[in-house]
């Protein structure tokens, strides 16, 4: 344009911008900004300034902290509802949906389940390592080689259990399946800080396989003592059982399976299962033996090294 206008070769804005298929209007904006400013005020590239925001900035750290809170949202849709409750924002779902997944980085998840019957507060003290720690501190005053473990059962039958597959759009998943409810108990315990990891199947979840296991358990640990966390099930609280010399109980408060560790080792070895099919109970037991001999130590770590535990046992080293 400029040099068409120099040299004389064009004169006229309008056949300026018939020649660069701009508008009139376009070409008159530029020779302004020329004129004002020079070919640097000419080369400036400016950003409309967009519309304005439909959330503002006092709505957005309300529903992070919502978000943050654990209870969550059922849905998007939920989300819309509760901005306009609680800020009376008129916001669209597309554009709820986008704050929520892109801005804020949060998604829909599958919740864990917590009981109702619940003692937040004895779940928070036993978090701040107090019965954790008097009882490893109370033992290794003693000289002992003290282990901390975790200790649960989980049941594994031929019911397959199913969990999500990816296929192409429009196509819905299938899965053979069976309903036999033949089934068995594997009872473990696992230290936390080191991966160890001890399992022996039985039949049935009662005392007297639980007081076996017990048994077991203190042979594997020799000179050791473990004080193993437990919840409280009727089978581990039974006053008929025997506690071996180099095994202390240690309760959790009960209805909060979340607090112990191997709870999540059972959770990532099922995961190994999902949507497998098993001709038999001893195939079921062979394929849990190929994934116990794949375990490693790092794997049991990785799940279960919660940070109030790792804490007492650092705590307890320090005495």
């Amino acid at each position: 344009m400029l040099w068409w206008i120099k040299s004389g070769l064009v004169l006229e804005q309008q056949e300026i911008g018939k020649r660069l298929a701009k508008d009139t209007s376009t070409v008159t904006r530029w020779l302004q900004r020329y004129r004002s400013g020079g070919i640097s005020e000419l080369l400036k590239i400016k950003k409309a300034p967009g519309a304005k925001p439909k959330i503002h900035d006092a709505a957005i750290a309300g529903l992070e902290q919502e978000l943050k809170t654990g209870k969550g949202f059922s849905s998007y849709g939920a989300i819309v509802d509760w901005l306009k409750q609680e800020y009376e924002l008129e916001m669209e779902y597309a554009t709820v949906y986008a704050l929520v997944r892109y801005k804020l980085g949060a998604k829909l998840k599958v919740p864990r389940p917590q009981s109702h019957k619940q003692d937040e507060k004895l779940v928070s003290e036993f978090k701040k390592n107090s019965g954790i720690l008097d009882s490893l501190e109370k033992h290794l005053a003693q000289g002992k080689c003290v282990r901390y473990m975790c200790q649960d059962e989980t049941r594994l039958g031929l019911k397959t259990l199913t969990g999500k597959v990816i296929t192409a759009s429009g196509v819905k998943p299938t899965v053979p399946v069976k309903w036999d409810r033949e089934n068995f108990w594997i009872y473990g315990a696992i230290e936390p800080l080191t991966g160890q990891h001890f399992q022996q199947e039985y039949p049935k979840l009662n005392g007297d396989y639980f007081q076996q296991f017990l048994d077991w358990l203190s042979q594997q640990l020799a000179e050791d003592y473990a004080i193993l966390q437990i919840d409280q099930a009727p089978a581990h609280i039974s006053s008929a059982i025997n506690w071996p010399e180099n095994i202390i109980p240690l309760l959790q408060p009960p209805h909060s399976p979340e607090l112990n560790p191997i709870e999540r080792l059972w959770q990532f070895l099922k995961k190994s299962l999902k949507n497998e099919l098993f001709s038999s109970i001893q195939n079921l037991r062979d394929r849990i033996q190929q994934l116990f001999n794949q375990l490693t130590f790092e794997q049991v770590i990785s799940v279960s090294s919660y940070n109030f535990i790792l804490e007492a046992l650092f705590y307890a080293a320090s005495y």
